[in-house]
């Protein structure tokens, strides 16, 4: 009975879940069982029953107009026909893209936050350099190798950017797959979340791991060398933190984007539109606001309080619109 119901949680899925749908789902699900258990009296063996009851039962098309729905069922398949669809070797081909390419950001991000490690270190070290370090050595040593890493990671962010281009499709419009298929997706997302929850905590553990040579140093040193160690120290941590944050994520963000769950989902997206329209208004003001309000006070050492300030704002609005978005849905 088990693959019965899963097979009519498949045909229901894409359906609005109303009242009238849920009464004829509840109406199909005993048909389906009674069937089910009337061929397993007659001798029956259980796969066999399962066979024939879908065979019978399994198209819902054909049973809409007995159930009630046909009018909600004609409605979704108008708009299956005006959806894109996502066939299972493209959306393997995401999952596969959306893995490689979250491990090359992950360290092109690991490179931006690596790269001021040898200016720290050499500017420390001018400092305690007998004849003195040169500004030329700084520029050589530790301004040159910063400016490569952020390069290189630019680089990389614009390549694996490029390469995704193809798939934003799937984060902003809605599209059909097939219902088994999406079954398979659903449970293989259930085995990825225990290990995804895993690199999460090691990511959470290494920054907080990350501070505690500065609590040490500050209670034992009073050296601006030991300082910058404790400093180098605490972005190697957070940057390796940073792969398990994205990378170890990658294929969990990637399931829920064809599942088309949490902010993917036919909501998630229309509020995504709004917000869209709402951000190409909002920052552009918030900009203005910030430049004005810098350049008649000039001072610039306060007024970088608008953009968190502007931040939070954001954010508020951003959960105004879900909640609105959510009312007029249901």
């Amino acid at each position: 009975m088990e693959t019965i119901f899963n097979y009519l949680e498949n045909m229901f899925l894409q359906l609005p879940q109303t009242p009238e749908v849920l009464r004829a789902k509840q109406e199909l699900g005993n048909m389906m069982e009674d069937k089910f258990q009337e061929l397993i009296a007659e001798g029956r063996k259980e796969n066999e029953a399962v066979g024939i009851v879908i065979s019978e039962f399994g198209n819902l098309e054909e049973l809409a107009e007995e159930l009630g729905i046909s009018q909600v069922v004609n409605h979704q398949n108008v708009e299956r026909d005006t959806s894109r669809y996502v066939d299972r070797e493209e959306a393997e081909a995401f999952i596969e893209m959306s893995r490689r390419t979250s491990i090359w950001v992950s360290f092109g991000v690991m490179l931006c936050i690596l790269s001021p490690c040898a200016l720290i270190y050499i500017g420390t070290l001018q400092d305690y350099s007998k004849n003195g370090i040169s500004d030329g050595m700084i520029v050589l040593f530790g301004l040159i190798p910063l400016l490569l890493l952020v390069a290189i990671a630019v680089v990389m962010f614009c390549w694996n950017g490029m390469k995704m281009e193809k798939y934003e499709y799937m984060k902003k419009e809605n599209f059909q797959m097939d219902a088994a298929f999406k079954e398979g997706l659903k449970q293989r997302q259930e085995q990825e979340k225990p290990k995804a929850t895993l690199k999460l905590i090691i990511g959470i553990l290494l920054c907080i791991f990350s501070v505690m040579p500065f609590l040490v140093v500050g209670a034992m040193f009073d050296d601006d060398l030991y300082a910058a160690y404790a400093l180098i120290f605490l972005l190697v941590m957070v940057s390796v933190s940073i792969w398990f944050f994205i990378a170890g994520g990658s294929t969990v963000n990637s399931l829920k984007i064809l599942l088309q769950e949490e902010e993917f989902s036919k909501e998630g997206k229309k509020s995504q539109k709004l917000m869209d329209v709402i951000g190409g208004i909002y920052w552009p003001i918030a900009t203005v606001i910030y430049l004005g309000w810098s350049f008649w006070t000039m001072d610039w050492g306060f007024t970088w309080i608008v953009w968190p300030i502007a931040g939070i704002l954001y954010g508020v609005i951003a959960s105004i619109c879900n909640i609105v978005q959510k009312s007029v849905s249901q």
